[in-house]
């Protein structure tokens, strides 16, 4: 069959149409370029992340931590502070419950001694100079203190004025370092029985005052309780001392001598009372 030209013309179309066809069949199984393209962009991915993406967001963390660190620093700071309030709160509480304690016991004592007239005071100063030997309290002549008169804390007695003025007075210690505070007393040897004695001096090393017994007739034992006899004309009787701690035989000599453990706390003295007997005068 012989073709005109024509139909040569469409064959010739159609063969390279299918050519055409068959070219780019090849081509998109083999992908060389798809597969070149994936590796660049894969390429240029990692290069943007190492060199961009991860620094940044590394930073950004870094940044955060610190934030969250320098917080945390502040609030522990603010806990600490806290902390510190409330401990200094609690000491500060419990001086204020120290004091009203105090202040209770010493109006359940004074409604207990009733042959007395009793004058409260604060102790002003005390120096470390005579911390021993004297202190200084608000209530003077225009309170109703006068020389001599006995000094007792909750506890017991404490010493005596030795000067005042017009809302202040000088007390003198049991616990002076002299021998100059003599104080008549008696030990209760039993029920209506007692025996006299000279309280002399403090003891340091015993911190114990020092009694020198005047019977020797009477057994003294430890425990025995210690209070003014009211001799001497100065403090009235039956303020409270303290309690026998031991007796010791003097050799060669009449008597004895008797250590007596303070009922007063003389290292703490804030409250204290001025004290007479009713209807006495010592000035």
């Amino acid at each position: 069959m012989k073709l005109n030209r024509i139909q040569r013309i469409l064959l010739g179309c159609i063969g390279a149409v299918l050519a055409f066809s068959l070219i780019l069949n090849m081509v998109s199984g083999n992908s060389p370029l798809v597969s070149v393209s994936h590796e660049g962009y894969g390429f240029f991915s990692m290069l943007k992340y190492s060199l961009i993406d991860y620094p940044i967001r590394s930073l950004t963390e870094g940044f955060s931590i610190l934030g969250r660190m320098w917080a945390l620093e502040e609030e522990n700071e603010i806990l600490r502070q806290q902390i510190e309030g409330v401990a200094s709160m609690q000491a500060r509480i419990e001086e204020q419950q120290r004091q009203i304690q105090e202040l209770k016991e010493m109006s359940d004592l004074r409604s207990v001694i009733s042959d007395y007239q009793t004058i409260p005071a604060t102790v002003m100063t005390r120096s470390a100079e005579t911390w021993n030997g004297m202190l200084t309290i608000d209530a003077g002549s225009a309170e109703g203190v006068a020389e001599n008169y006995a000094v007792i804390s909750t506890q017991g007695l404490i010493g005596k004025v030795t000067s005042v003025s017009e809302h202040q007075s000088v007390v003198r210690l049991l616990t002076v370092s002299d021998h100059s505070n003599k104080v008549s007393v008696k030990i209760q040897i039993s029920d209506g029985v007692t025996a006299n004695g000279i309280l002399e001096s403090y003891d340091f090393d015993e911190q114990a005052f020092i009694v020198k017994l005047l019977d020797s007739n009477n057994t003294v034992t430890e425990s025995m309780k210690v209070t003014t006899s009211g001799m001497g004309g100065f403090f009235p009787s039956g303020l409270f001392i303290g309690t026998v701690s031991r007796v010791e035989e003097l050799s060669n000599a009449i008597g004895m001598d008797v250590y007596v453990q303070p009922a007063a706390d003389f290292s703490d003295l804030d409250y204290v009372y001025v004290v007479k007997r009713l209807g006495d005068d010592y000035e």
